[in-house]
């Protein structure tokens, strides 16, 4: 699986192994998306989130980085919990999983995702000022939220069910 992380989060993910090829990873990740996440990291209030968001749906992980450093099991535990929400099996998460592989690290590919990321950033900060503090409510309440401006949300969290249909966990070249 693909972790396209902005330069402010490159820290916490440095125990990940990086891909070896970028222009090859970058095309795979494009051919890919189900399998490619883009990710950053922001402080609020002394805490450190980690935002991840998922290139092939509306998908989005909220982790708190404050205490917790493996982020690839907080990740992993949050879709647990996640995936039931959407009205996913969860022998379908196993099999993502599966077919998804361990993290490899890479520089952000789509521009548009590092702009919904910030965007998306913003509304955790606002979130916490709301007294909101779980990272899975974040996240559930993140995702559902529209692009701001003009521009049409990509993905919609009533699609997401779709949108991660196993059918769709096989990888392409």
């Amino acid at each position: 699986m693909y972790l396209n992380v902005l330069q402010k989060g490159r820290d916490l993910f440095r125990d990940y192994p990086n891909v070896r090829e970028s222009a090859r990873a970058k095309q795979v990740a494009l051919a890919n998306p189900i399998f490619s996440w883009h990710a950053t990291a922001l402080q609020v209030q002394r805490q450190r989130f980690v935002l991840l968001n998922h290139d092939a749906s509306a998908l989005c992980v909220v982790l708190n980085a404050t205490d917790q450093p493996r982020l690839a099991d907080q990740f992993w535990d949050q879709l647990v919990q996640q995936w039931p929400q959407y009205g996913l099996p969860v022998a379908d998460l196993a099999t993502y999983r599966q077919a998804a592989g361990a993290w490899q690290i890479m520089a952000p590919s789509d521009h548009r995702q590092v702009r919904r990321l910030s965007e998306q950033g913003m509304y955790v900060d606002f979130l916490w000022q709301q007294g909101i503090t779980s990272p899975l409510e974040m996240a559930l309440l993140v995702a559902q939220t529209p692009p701001l401006g003009r521009q049409l949300p990509r993905h919609q969290v009533t699609t997401i069910a779709t949108d991660l249909a196993p059918s769709r966990f096989r990888w392409r070249e």
